[in-house]
Formats: structure tokens, sequence, C-alpha cells
């Protein structure tokens, strides 16, 4: 299992690379489109945004297996292990039932999007709501596994 977790979350990396890579590049190309042959590219404002929706939503799912979210640990720092345990694993549960939410609200999006299209490029929209059921799956695996890695811990880790 931890084989897959690195493997998902190196994946996950390289896609918001390779996101934010392309939106730099279409972002140049733009302004240079714009400023120095003075014809702006239609469809670059759409692209970029749509590109921008996949780069948080990957980060979503990235950002929480590498626990580089904001918490607030006050409480549980101050409980005793048992407790702070136990609050540990309920809060790793409720991200587990985000996650399952946006599967089910992203392939309910999607299904919907099947015969929209995007104003400027004409495509089909679902190509840009499949990242939402997507990065909630990865999100309800990486919330479900640290939910059972601190229940099989103990407490004892440090994580």
């Amino acid at each position: 299992m931890e084989k897959l977790d690195r493997l998902l979350h190196i994946i996950l990396l390289w896609a918001i690379a390779a996101l934010i890579f392309a939106m730099m590049g279409i972002t140049f190309t733009q302004v240079i489109s714009r400023y120095v042959l003075e014809n702006s590219l239609s469809w670059s404002e759409e692209v970029g945004r749509y590109i921008f929706v996949w780069i948080t939503f990957l980060g979503m799912a990235a950002a929480f297996q590498s626990k580089a979210h904001i918490a607030l640990d006050l409480l549980v720092s101050l409980l005793p292990a048992k407790p702070s345990r136990g609050l540990t694993v309920l809060n790793a549960l409720l991200v587990a039932v985000v996650g399952l939410a946006l599967v089910v609200g992203g392939v309910s999006l999607m299904t919907f999007g099947l015969h929209q299209r995007s104003a400027a490029l004409g495509i089909p929209m679902y190509c840009v709501y499949v990242v939402i059921p997507f990065s909630g799956a990865a999100l309800f695996y990486f919330a479900l596994r640290a939910a059972w890695q601190k229940m099989a811990s103990g407490g004892k880790s440090a994580s």
C-alpha cells in the first residue's frame, strides 16, 4: 500500500507541475500575442481557467497526502493520547466523506456536462469536470489510509 500511496502522490505532483508549466506557457504566449503581435488569443483565458481548476483539485489531494494543509491542532495537542488519536481519526474520516461527496458530485457534473461545450474552445465540459471525481477519489483514498494508519499506530507516530 505504501508503494501505491507514493505512486499516486508522484503522479499527482507531476501532473500539477505539468499543468503549471502549461499555464505559464499559455500565459506567456498570450502576453506576447497581445503586446507584440497586437492580436489577442481568444482561447487562452479559458484554457488558463480550466488548468487552474485542475491544479486546484489535484493539489487538494496531493496536499492532504503530504500533510501540507493548514491544521488547527491546539486542541489535539492538549488532549491525552487516546482522545487525540480519536480526533485525528475523526478528522481523516470527515475528509474522506468530503472526498466521497466530490466523487458523487463530480460524476453528476460530468453527466450534466456531456452535452455542454466550452465557449471559446468548444471542448466538452466533462473533460473539465473529470478532475473532480478523480481528485475526490484520491482524497477519499488518502484520508482512509491516514485514518487506518493512525488507528493501527496506536497514536505512536509523530505524523
